[in-house]
């Protein structure tokens, strides 16, 4: 897998440094793929001057040279310059996001990893920037063939061409919606990775609601999803026959695992967006 060269978001900075721990050990392995070289990791001049007024607050002298040193080897600076400013400026994000996302985009870098990925998202999608969350990152390592150690344990992740998240999920055989008069609903049909079929019907106030609801039903019977919320939601088309974007977030023990989904349809591309994030949740879940 390529190195990839992310931008690490100033709040999620401060957690990695003084924070609590992210759920799933995801700082500490996060932190392990900026040593190994497996990741490029960047920062703003603007973070670690808060990183440094924080330090100053909270550590003695010796403490805050030894953190500064730390950020210093590991990830590399980058001022933020007036054309930077005025970029972000014109941005609707926050301008603490819209200042780092411009970051990203003027230095060409491949993304920004946060765990609050809903700072970095407009309503029109404009002037977005590829986002990471630390498990979505963890996940797509992991699967490349990522070599972890933990507590002076190895354990070595083979590049598999089998080794999919999707494979974890089972098969979507079908999907069946029905609008009318009272409530949609949706028939949702999957065959699990052991090939047992398991169908499940529910409605809801849309039709992608109907469906999301059958499928994460249907899901249920052979992957534990009682504690998987689904906080946020996106549907995005430029044209009414135009390919369909959609984006979910699901949460768990408070982390949080994005999907996307592309489809003609709506309701197929929102399925495939909610299989795509429990995909990563369930690789987080086995690093």
């Amino acid at each position: 897998m390529a190195i990839r060269r992310v931008l690490v978001d100033e709040g999620l900075l401060l957690e990695l440094l003084f924070g609590r721990p992210l759920p799933l050990c995801q700082g500490d392995r996060l932190w392990e793929l900026f040593l190994q070289g497996q990741l490029q990791g960047y920062v703003t001049d603007f973070a670690l001057q808060l990183v440094g007024r924080y330090a100053m607050r909270v550590h003695n002298s010796t403490t805050i040279a030894a953190t500064l040193t730390q950020v210093g080897t590991l990830l590399r600076c980058c001022p933020v310059d007036q054309t930077m400013l005025h970029a972000a400026q014109r941005s609707q994000l926050g301008l603490p996001f819209a200042l780092q996302a411009a970051v990203v985009a003027q230095l060409g870098l491949d993304g920004i990893v946060t765990h609050r990925p809903l700072d970095y998202v407009t309503d029109t999608g404009e002037g977005e920037v590829l986002v990471y969350t630390p498990g979505h990152l963890l996940g797509e390592y992991a699967v490349g063939g990522l070599d972890a150690r933990r507590s002076s344990l190895e354990t070595l992740y083979q590049d598999d061409p089998a080794l999919d998240q999707r494979s974890w999920l089972g098969r979507l055989e079908s999907v069946e919606v029905c609008c009318g008069q009272d409530r949609p609903t949706a028939t949702v049909r999957l065959q699990s990775p052991l090939g047992y079929i398991h169908q499940e019907t529910a409605s809801g106030v849309g039709p992608v609601d109907a469906a999301l609801r059958a499928l994460n039903l249907a899901v249920s019977h052979y992957i534990p999803v009682a504690d998987v919320q689904m906080v946020y939601y996106r549907c995005l088309a430029t044209t009414a026959d135009s390919p369909v974007s959609a984006m979910v977030l699901l949460e768990r023990q408070m982390a949080l695992f994005p999907g996307r989904g592309f489809h003609l349809d709506v309701v197929m591309a929102s399925i495939e967006a909610y299989l795509d994030a429990l995909g990563y949740l369930i690789v987080c879940d086995r690093l």
